[in-house]
Order: C-alpha cells, then structure tokens, then sequence
C-alpha cells in the first residue's frame, strides 16, 4: 500500500474529491441528456444535533429507466421555508442544475406533509412553484398513508385502549431485561416463538405497527405465561405482581383477542400498501391502483373477517386460543369491526386521494382506464396538455399514443418521453428515510464530531458509487494527481519502541 497519503487528513480528502468527482459525473450526464428531474427533500436531526436536508433526485441516467440518486446533505442555519427554499436551490445550482436548465426539465418536486414545506401561503413548495409555474407539488403518500391511520384511531375510540395495553408491554420488555429473559425461557418451555415488540399506532410508518402486533400474536401464550408465572413470584413486591395479574386478565379476555384479530388484519394490508408504496420502481399510476385495492380489501372485511380475526372467533367459540384460556371481560370496550373499518376506508380516501387535472391527465397512459372501445383521438388533449406542462414534443406524443391505441400490448417509440417523465415523478420520499438511516450508521454517538459535508461525501460514494469489483479507482486517480495532490515526501521511518520488560512475561 505504500506509505503515502495515510494520515486522517488525507483520507478525508480524497473521499471528498472521489465523492464531488462521482456528483460531477452524474449531474454532466442529467443536463447532457436533458432528463426530466425529479427532486425529493426531507429535514431530520443528526446525532450531533445539527439540523439537515437530505436531497435527493430522481432522473434518467444515460438513457435508462429513471432510478433514485443522492445528490448532497446540506446543513440547514435555520428551518423557516424561505432558508430551506434557499437551500436547496444552492445546492442544486452548486451541483451544476442552471436556473434556465431547471425551468425547463424540473418537473415534481415531493416532500413530507409539514407545514414548512407544504403550507398554501408560504411552504417551499408554494415558493418554487412561484419561480417555477410547471412544477408538479406532490406530498409523500407514506406520511399520508400514516395520518390517515392516526385520523381513524382518533375516530374510534376503543382503538386507545388496545394501543395503550399494547405500549404497557412494549415497555415491560424493552426496559428489563429480565422480564425480556422470562418471556423467553416461557416461550421454550410452550415450544413457541418469541418476536420482537415495538409500538404501535406511533410515529413510525405503519408497516413498523404490523410487525409489533404481528409479535404479539405470535408470542400470546409466552406472554400469558409470563404474566401467570410473574404474578405468583413471591420475590415480587405486591404492586408487581397485581400489575402481571391484571396483563393476564387482559391477555385471558375474549374481547382483546378479537380486538389483536382485526388490527392484525387491518394492518397486515396497510403495511403491505406502505412496503409496495416504498419500492423504486412505482409510479403515481400504480400507487392510485395499489389505493384502491387495498380500500376494496378492507371494505370485504366488513362482510367477511380476516383470517385472524376468524381464528380469534373460533378460538372465542372454543373457550381457549392453544393453552390459554378465554373469558369474558365486561370492563373492556371491543373494537366494532364495521366502524373501524369504514373509519380507516374515508380517512383513506380522504388522506390519499388523487384529485387534480394533472393526475387525471396521466391517467390516459393507463390502458386500464381506456373504455372498451377507445376512438383514434382518444386522450389526444390530455397528452398535449401533459407536454405543454412537461416541455415535451406534442406532435410526436400524440402519434405516439395514437400508435399506442392501436396496439396496446407494445410502447410506441414516439411515446416513451412521455412516459419516462411519467415515471420520473415519485409517489414517496421512502428514499430519503433511507438516506437518513444510513446517516445515523456514519454518523454514530462515538463519530458524531463528523462533519456534515463529510457525512455527505460518504453517502454519495456508499448509495451512488458502484460495488468494489466495478469500481474503477484510475479515473479518480487522475484527476486527484491532475490537481497536484501528489505526497512530494515520503513519511519519516516509524522507530519501533520496546516494550517496559515485565516479569509477569516468564511465566506466560
């Protein structure tokens, strides 16, 4: 390896210049290509207290499919729209995107819901679509998907109650580790399996709810085990001992078990909706087709229940669900199915619908929206307006789609701008969750003195950079020694010392 180049200081040199060589590269072949952009931010605080944008971009590189690109994490002096607005365009016109480059390829700009970024009179969004009138505004449907599962457990009360029992043993088991100790030597001795659980019903995307009620029922008869066997231990001080009576009782009644059945269910769906909402590949077209499934879903559970909820009806029926015992409880308020179901249906449909002439336009492209027997001119105005709003070529779109109505099986060559900038608009910011995790795992409590353009430089080689075995370092190499970064002196011969001699060492 030699001895050159070796010190902290050098390293962090060159992955910046690597980093800023990639970032370079990327942003020539976008503008050369003149690919529609598609850009996507997300604020968060990092681990050294410091407030920052992760942007990232969607575009066609060199041709291809539009794919997700990291394109910078910038350090934000304050959080107020206009900052952030400020922001991010410098960063984009650092990045080599020129103002008259962005009015005519920019085309969606997606965030989360806050305030500061969606507000009607003065979010970012209202500001750059002042600068820029064609840009497509577009609120992540994730967040969307969560605020509309928070309005129904608003709506219906009885859902409290089970997202409270539900908290009590999440933190009787993240806070102990014995009690995390008993539930496991509970579940060996039943033979059954123990999963992790989080919360519920929180911040978090609702996928993350799934699997902690996902837990719970895996792990029910470890759990009451647990909680019978707790509240007989006589080292246990009264107060604990009728707390694990009481989980029992819960854990015993007919209603929770009915209760866990239908938010299982109902929540094995959304999770589902929000994993195949998150995937690189989905467009808005999809999305609004995955939406609608998912409400015609939960909609039939109002008539027919789910597969745990009729396990728990069975088991309710039966007296006992494996070797736990089932009575009723008259203290405890059960969910209504119909109304938590027909809750989470018009929050949905509210939260998550696709309104506005844009989005009906891109309709026309869907073959499954075409009647059964479309005329040759059949979208024809949807897709000019589409080009008009997107710079595209009119003449050649709308042949395209009359090529495209005459034979629906194939993409007509004439239409595919259309639908690559179709394809360019993404429907979530799952992408900059992503990016922010992956910050957290740099940016640890024992590396938080890291820089924040260090960081950056970072992620851009690690989500952008190719795998070791592609990686071709001559390039980059000459463009660092092009530079005159080359080590004139080598390092002074390192001395070794040796060690203070030790008696302790004859007998070892």
């Amino acid at each position: 390896m030699g001895t050159n180049l070796h010190s902290r200081y050098s390293s962090t040199k060159i992955v910046e210049h690597i980093a800023k060589e990639m970032q370079k590269k990327i942003v020539q072949c976008i503008v050369m290509c003149s690919s529609k952009l598609s850009v996507l931010i997300d604020e968060a605080t990092s681990l050294s207290h410091k407030s920052a944008m992760i942007v990232n971009l969607k575009a066609s590189v060199d041709g291809g499919t539009p794919e997700f690109l990291f394109l910078e994490l910038v350090e934000l002096e304050s959080q107020r729209a206009a900052d952030i607005e400020e922001a991010l365009l410098n960063c984009l016109d650092t990045a080599g995107f020129t103002q008259e480059w962005l009015q005519k390829n920019w085309v969606s700009f997606v965030s989360d819901g806050a305030s500061v970024m969606l507000g009607k009179n003065s979010g970012v969004a209202t500001r750059l679509t002042t600068r820029f009138p064609n840009l497509f505004t577009w609120h992540c449907m994730n967040h969307r998907l969560e605020l509309a599962v928070s309005d129904a457990v608003d709506e219906v009360q009885a859902v409290n109650h089970f997202k409270v029992f539900l908290e009590k043993i999440h933190n009787l088991y993240s806070q102990s580790n014995k009690n995390s100790r008993e539930l496991l030597e509970a579940a060996k001795e039943l033979g059954s399996q123990v999963l992790k659980i989080g919360r519920v019903l929180n911040t978090r995307w609702v996928a993350s709810s799934f699997r902690s009620v996902k837990a719970v029922w895996t792990s029910y008869e470890a759990l009451n085990r647990h909680f019978e066997n707790a509240a007989g231990d006589t080292t246990r001080n009264s107060k604990e001992r009728q707390t694990y009576r009481g989980l029992a009782r819960r854990m015993q009644s007919k209603e929770f078990l009915c209760d866990l059945g239908l938010m299982y269910d109902a929540l094995s769906e959304l999770g589902n909706l929000s994993q195949q909402l998150q995937a690189h590949s989905v467009t808005l077209l999809r999305a609004e087709k995955l939406l609608k499934r998912t409400i015609r879903v939960l909609a039939s559970f109002k008539d027919s229940p789910g597969e745990k909820l009729e396990e728990a009806l069975a088991a309710q029926t039966l007296g006992h669900l494996g070797s736990v015992p089932l009575e009723p409880n008259g203290k405890l308020t059960r969910i209504n199915p119909k109304q938590f179901l027909q809750s989470l249906i018009n929050n949905l449909e509210k939260r998550l619908s696709f309104e506005g002439e844009m989005l009906h336009d891109l309709s026309v492209l869907d073959t499954g929206n075409w009647p059964s027997s479309p005329g040759i001119r059949h979208g024809e105005a949807q897709v000019k307006r589409l080009c008009r709003r997107f710079n595209l070529g009119e003449e050649q779109a709308v042949n395209g789609m009359r090529d495209f109505l005459e034979h629906p099986d194939s993409e007509p060559e004439n239409l595919k701008p259309l639908m690559q900038c179709m394809q360019t608009i993404p429907c979530s910011t799952a992408e900059c969750e992503r990016g922010f995790s992956l910050m957290n795992n740099i940016c640890t409590d024992k590396r938080s003195t890291l820089l924040l353009s260090n960081v950056s430089h970072l992620m851009m080689i690690c989500i952008n950079g190719p795998p070791v075995t592609l990686f071709e370092p001559r390039k980059y190499v000459k463009t660092w020694l092009r530079t005159h970064r080359s080590a004139t002196q080598t390092r002074r011969p390192c001395t070794p010392q040796m060690p203070e001699n030790k008696n302790v060492w004859k007998v070892l």
